[in-house]
């Protein structure tokens, strides 16, 4: 009688034991895909733009499918404060810097920086 309690309770700790694994790992899991893009996958949904304009606040900007939308996000929830027309977009577009002009890695950054200090 007294084993079978002790067998019990060791059954119920080893059941609970696996519950947290099994739950660690589908929250990593998940973690992980949600971030790679959410779990259908699909890219309809893209932040162009975003800035911080306080604690717990940024605006957005937000390209659903061909329409572009600024958001004011903040922890109550999000707010569409208008949508860009098809000019604006294109103007925002073009204003953008393109991809060359971007910096270069850190490491790069850092060799300029050093360089210009030795002259």
């Amino acid at each position: 009688m007294h084993w079978e309690v002790i067998l019990s309770l060791l059954w119920a700790l080893f059941v609970t034991c696996l519950i947290l694994v099994l739950a660690y790992f589908v929250t990593r899991f998940l973690a992980g895909r949600m971030a790679a893009g959410g779990l259908a996958g699909g890219r309809r949904l893209t932040v162009l733009e975003q800035t911080a304009v306080g604690k717990d606040q940024k605006l957005l900007l937000v390209r659903l499918d061909d329409r572009v939308y600024f958001l004011a996000v903040t922890p109550g929830g999000a707010t569409v404060l208008r949508e860009l027309t098809e000019e604006e977009n294109a103007a925002w577009q073009a204003s953008r810097p393109s991809p060359s002009a971007e910096p270069g890695s850190f490491a790069q950054a850092l060799r300029r920086v050093l360089e210009q200090r030795k002259k």
